[in-house]
C-alpha cells in the first residue's frame, strides 16, 4: 500500500501544472520550426525564448480544463460522450482547434459519438493530440496506472485510435507513477508494461528506440536527434504512406508534408530522449528536460508541457526552481468559454480534490492519500 499525504500530493500536482504551463512557454515560440533554424536563433537554451505574455493562450491546456468541468459536472464515472459534448459546448474558439481533435469535434456535432469519432474520416488518428491531453488522467490517478489508463482510453477516444491513443496512456501512467517514483527510467520501464510489446506497437518500439539511442549517445543529444529523425522515423513514416490506398490520398499527402511533424512518433521520442538527457541535470532536471525538448524541434510545446507535467509532478511545486515559476504569475489563460482565466494553485486544487475522491472510490486498495 502506497501512502501520500493530501498536503503533498497537492503539492505535486501543483508542480505538475507549473512545469505544464512552463512547458508551454519554453516551445510554443519553436512550435515546427527546422531544427537548424532554432540552433542558429537561440542557441542553447537554458530559459524562456521569449518574454512571457500571460495574456498567450496556447490551445494544449483546454482540453484537460474541459476534462476537469466534466468530472466535476458529471463525476468519476463519466463516459467519452460526456467529455465529447462538453468539447462542443466549451471550446471557443474552432481556430484552435486542429487536426484530430477539429475532425472530432466536426463528427461529434454531426452526431458521430467515441469511439467512432476518433476514427470517422480522420487521418489524424495517430497524431499527437491525444497524448498532449494526458496530464489530468495521471494527475487523479495519483500511483494508480490502471486508473490513468482506464481514462485515457476513455479520452483519448474521442479524437484518436492505435497507437495515438497508446500515447495518451503511456503519458498518463508516467504522471500517475511519478507521485511515487524518482528513477525516471524505473518509471519508464514500468509504463511500457502498459502497452503492446515493441513487436505489436509502434509507439512501444519508439520508446525503446529512444532509450537505445540514449544509452549509445549520452553525451550528445543532438546526434541522438538526428538518427531518430532521420533515420528511424523517415523509415517509419514511409512504411505509413505505403500502407495507404494511393500515395496521393489525403493521409499519405499528410505524412508527406510538415503536419507529420505532429505525429504521435517521432514527438514521444523526442521526449524520452530529452527526459533522459535532462535528468542528467541534477541541479534543475525539469528545466534542462524542456530546453532539450525545445531545442530537438517538432511539436514542442506539447512534448515540453507533457514533460514538465511529468516531472512537475515528480519534484513538486516547491521544489521547482523559481526561474521557471515566478514567471508564471501562478496564472495561465484558456479558449474555455467561461474558464479564461485561471490561478495555477487553484487549478492543481480542484484537480486534486477529483483526485482524492477517485482514489477513495476506486484504488484506496493500492493508494491511501493520508489527511
Amino acid at each position: 500500500m502506497k501512502e501520500i499525504t493530501s498536503e503533498i500530493y497537492y503539492n505535486k500536482v501543483y508542480g505538475s501544472w507549473i512545469g505544464r504551463v512552463a512547458g508551454d512557454f519554453v516551445g510554443a515560440p519553436l512550435e515546427l520550426r527546422p531544427v537548424k533554424t532554432i540552433q542558429r536563433r537561440y542557441g542553447e537554451i537554458d530559459y524562456y525564448p521569449k518574454k512571457i505574455n500571460l495574456n498567450y493562450v496556447n490551445d494544449d491546456e483546454m482540453y484537460e480544463i474541459i476534462a476537469l468541468i466534466s468530472l466535476e459536472k458529471y463525476g468519476i464515472d463519466l463516459t467519452a460522450r460526456d467529455i465529447a459534448l462538453e468539447w462542443v459546448n466549451l471550446l471557443k474558439y474552432d481556430k484552435a482547434v486542429f487536426t484530430a481533435e477539429k475532425v472530432a469535434l466536426n463528427n461529434i456535432r454531426s452526431g458521430i459519438f467515441p469511439p467512432k469519432s476518433g476514427t470517422y474520416a480522420n487521418p489524424y488518428y495517430d497524431f499527437i493530440g491525444a497524448q498532449m491531453r494526458a496530464d489530468i488522467w495521471g494527475q487523479i490517478a495519483p500511483g494508480c496506472p490502471e486508473i490513468a489508463k482506464y481514462y485515457s482510453v476513455k479520452d483519448g477516444s474521442i479524437s484518436h485510435a492505435w497507437i495515438g491513443i497508446e500515447g495518451e496512456v503511456f503519458v498518463a501512467i508516467l504522471i500517475s507513477n511519478a507521485f511515487f517514483e524518482n528513477n525516471l527510467r524505473k518509471n519508464i520501464d514500468q509504463a511500457l508494461t502498459f502497452l503492446p510489446n515493441e513487436h505489436v506497437s509502434l509507439y512501444t518500439q519508439t520508446v525503446k528506440k529512444a532509450i537505445n539511442l540514449y544509452e549509445q549517445n549520452p553525451d550528445d543529444f543532438r546526434k541522438a536527434r538526428e538518427i531518430l529523425i532521420n533515420e528511424y522515423w523517415r523509415k517509419i513514416k514511409e512504411d505509413l504512406i505505403n500502407r495507404e490506398p494511393t500515395s496521393e490520398s489525403k493521409r499519405a499527402l499528410i505524412l508527406k508534408g510538415v503536419e507529420s511533424k505532429v505525429h504521435v512518433l517521432p514527438n514521444i521520442g523526442i521526449i524520452i530522449l530529452s527526459l533522459l538527457y535532462g535528468v542528467q541535470d541534477k541541479e534543475d532536471p525539469l528545466g534542462r528536460s524542456i530546453c532539450v525538448a525545445a531545442m530537438m524541434g517538432y511539436d514542442t510545446d506539447c512534448n515540453c508541457g507533457n514533460i514538465g507535467a511529468i516531472l512537475g509532478a515528480q519534484l513538486s511545486a516547491d521544489n521547482i526552481p523559481s526561474k521557471w515559476s515566478e514567471p508564471l504569475q501562478d496564472t495561465f489563460s484558456t479558449y474555455v468559454k467561461g474558464y479564461e482565466k485561471w490561478k495555477i494553485s487553484e487549478l492543481a486544487r480542484r484537480i486534486a480534490n477529483i483526485g482524492e475522491k477517485l482514489v477513495e472510490a476506486k484504488g484506496k486498495n493500492e493508494v491511501q492519500i493520508l489527511k
